[in-house]
């Protein structure tokens, strides 16, 4: 007899990495002068910002780098004309996750004279061994769907014989996030929005599904 079972396992985990999305931006009307300024804001802010909080040039992980035309529409020609030139630079800083630290480098952007854009998200360090584990529940809830099977149909289960999963596309990073849109970068009321980082902020827990389908002989 053949007995074919989905398992699910299911598990929440907190996160313990913080991932910093950070979009530096500059405009200016000269080419040049766009991407010298633009340039002398990100290695400011790596000796003014990173440096003081115990970072290094090389964790600041470029992910896109672009200058480009900036247009805008006029009305009277109904074009779109050239206004000026537009620096671009997204990064990300990852590190373990540490309320204070979080908010002692929001404080440390927040003073930076050409803050930039930021987000916060939270992620897992070590996906592999989560993914481990919840494939474990999954196999575990297979067993005992096939056993309960098994037992209705009067018969024992000999053994799993086949063991399949959909593409694993799991997203571990958290909803929880930090933007500075927000009050963080209402820099009048940052002592109270960094005092609210440490005593009340807790990123959501990161839950991780992954679905086995089992084929188990009984007889």
């Amino acid at each position: 007899m053949e007995i074919i079972v989905e398992g699910v396992g299911t598990k929440k985990i907190t996160p313990d990495e913080v991932i910093l999305n950070l979009t530096f931006n500059y405009k200016n009307d000269n080419y040049n002068q766009v991407l010298k300024e633009g340039t002398e804001i990100v290695a400011n802010f790596i000796s003014d910002v990173l440096e003081p909080n115990k970072f290094t040039k090389e964790d600041l992980k470029t992910s896109s780098f672009v200058i480009r035309e900036n247009t805008k529409y006029n009305e009277i020609t109904k074009r779109y004309e050239l206004d000026g030139y537009l620096f671009e630079q997204r990064s990300k800083l990852i590190f373990d996750y540490d309320k204070e630290k979080i908010a002692l480098i929001m404080e440390a952007i927040s003073k930076f004279y050409e803050s930039p854009k930021c987000i916060i998200n939270f992620d897992l360090k070590n996906k592999k061994e989560c993914r481990k584990n919840v494939l474990s529940l999954a196999y575990k809830d297979a067993l005992e769907q096939a056993n309960a099977i098994a037992e209705a149909a009067e018969t024992r289960l000999v053994g799993c014989m086949k063991v399949d999963f959909k593409p694993f596309t799991t997203t571990y990073v958290s909803n929880s996030n930090l933007d500075n849109d927000g009050m963080l970068y209402r820099k009048a009321a940052y002592k109270e929005a960094a005092s609210n980082i440490i005593n009340t902020f807790n990123p959501e827990d990161i839950i991780i599904t992954e679905k086995l389908y089992c084929l188990w002989i009984a007889e």
